[in-house]
C-alpha cells in the first residue's frame, strides 16, 4: 500500500501509576493517569528503505532490512529495538514497506517510571497509522503491546492504555480499562531519583517472589486491590487528605514487597515531613521517581527541600495521543 500522506506529527503522554503497580499483572486493579509532559514524533517518507531514527533520549541510527532483522533477534537494550518494531508492526497493519525519517522528542526522561516506552510506541504506531489511513485508539493500544513486551516482558497493558486514551483510568488487566469521571484538581510533584532501572527485570524480580510463597504475595495483593478501591472513592469524592494516606500506604506496601530503594524511601520521608498529604513511588520500582500529592501552601517548601534532584509539578493531562 502507498502512503496517502508524506509527513506526520504526533504525540502522547506519559503517565503515573497512583495505585496498583505491579499487582496489576496479577490482575488486581489499578489507577493512572497521563500528565502533562510528551513525546512528540515527526515522520516522513523516504525514497529508500531505510528507518532512520534521531532523538533526544540517547539513542538513533540508520537502519537497512538488514539491520532490522538482526536487532529483532537480540535481547532488549535501547528503545530503538521496540520502536523498530511498533513502525514494522504498524506497516504490516496495511500491508505498506516504505523507508522513513523518525523524529522524537520526549519532553520527561526515559527508564524512570513515566511511561517513555508506551508513549514511544502509541505516538509512533498513530504517526505511520495516518501515512497509510487511519487507526482508532484501541488499535493503537492494541499494536503498541508487542513493543511493550520487548521492553517489560509480561506488561500488563496499562502503559499503553493511558497513553492511548489519557485522562485517568481504572484498569484492569482482563476486564480493561474504564475511564474515571472525575473533575478532581490533581497537582502533584514529580522527583526523579536519577537511578534508571529497567522495568522488566524487576517485573520478573517481582514475579520470583509470587513463586517462592504464592500465599504472602497474594495478601498484599489483596491489600494493593482494597487501597485501589478506596483510593478510586476518594477521587470520586474529592478527598485530597484520603487520597494522600492511602498514597503512602501503597508505598509501604511497594516497601514490602521489596521494589523500594533506600533513596526512594528518603525522598518519600522528606516529602511527608515537609508537608505533602502523601508521597509513593510510581511505576516499577527500583529507582526512578516517585510522587507527592501536596497543596499550595506546601508545595514550594517542598520542592526546595528537593534540591538536587530533577522535580517538576505535573497535572491531569486530558489528552492521550494527539495526531496534529
Amino acid at each position: 500500500m502507498n502512503p496517502i500522506t508524506n509527513h506526520v506529527g504526533t504525540s502522547a503522554p506519559a503517565k503515573i501509576i497512583l495505585f496498583g503497580e505491579h499487582f496489576v499483572v496479577y490482575n488486581k486493579p489499578a489507577i493512572l493517569a497521563s500528565i502533562d509532559k510528551r513525546v512528540h514524533v515527526d515522520v516522513s517518507v523516504r525514497n529508500d528503505n531505510k528507518i532512520v531514527i534521531k532523538s533526544n533520549m540517547g539513542f538513533g541510527g540508520s537502519f537497512d532490512e538488514k539491520k532490522r532483522k538482526q536487532l529483532q533477534t537480540k535481547s532488549f537494550k535501547s528503545l530503538v529495538q521496540p520502536i523498530l518494531l511498533a513502525v514494522t508492526d504498524t506497516m504490516e497493519e496495511f500491508n505498506a514497506s516504505v523507508g522513513l525519517d523518525l523524529n522524537i522528542r520526549s519532553e520527561f526522561p526515559y527508564g524512570v517510571g513515566l511511561g517513555s516506552s508506551a508513549a514511544c510506541s502509541v505516538a509512533i504506531i498513530a504517526a505511520v497509522g495516518t501515512l497509510f489511513g487511519k487507526l482508532n485508539r484501541k488499535k493503537i493500544c492494541n499494536i503498541s503491546l508487542n513493543a511493550e513486551k520487548l521492553v517489560h516482558r509480561n506488561p500488563s497493558g496499562a502503559d499503553s492504555a493511558i497513553c492511548s486514551y489519557g485522562g485517568l483510568i481504572l484498569f484492569n488487566k482482563n476486564n480493561n480499562m474504564k475511564s474515571i469521571n472525575s473533575d478532581i484538581d490533581l497537582e502533584l510533584i514529580v522527583i526523579n531519583s536519577g537511578i534508571k532501572r529497567t522495568t522488566g527485570k524487576l517485573v520478573s524480580n517481582v514475579k520470583q517472589k509470587f513463586e517462592r510463597d504464592a500465599d504472602m504475595f497474594m495478601d498484599l495483593a489483596n491489600t494493593s486491590e482494597n487501597i485501589t478501591i478506596q483510593a478510586l472513592k476518594a477521587i470520586k469524592d474529592k478527598d485530597y487528605d484520603e487520597l494522600g494516606a492511602l498514597m503512602t500506604l501503597n508505598h509501604s506496601l511497594l516497601y514490602k514487597l521489596g521494589v523500594s530503594k533506600n533513596i526512594l524511601d528518603k525522598l518519600v520521608e522528606i516529602a511527608l515531613h515537609n508537608g505533602a498529604l502523601g508521597a509513593k513511588i510510581t511505576g516499577g520500582g527500583g529507582g526512578g521517581c516517585i510522587i507527592v500529592l501536596t497543596n499550595k501552601h506546601f508545595k514550594n517548601k517542598i520542592m526546595k527541600e528537593m534540591k538536587g534532584y530533577e522535580t517538576f509539578v505535573s497535572k491531569v493531562e486530558r489528552d492521550g495521543v494527539i495526531i496534529k
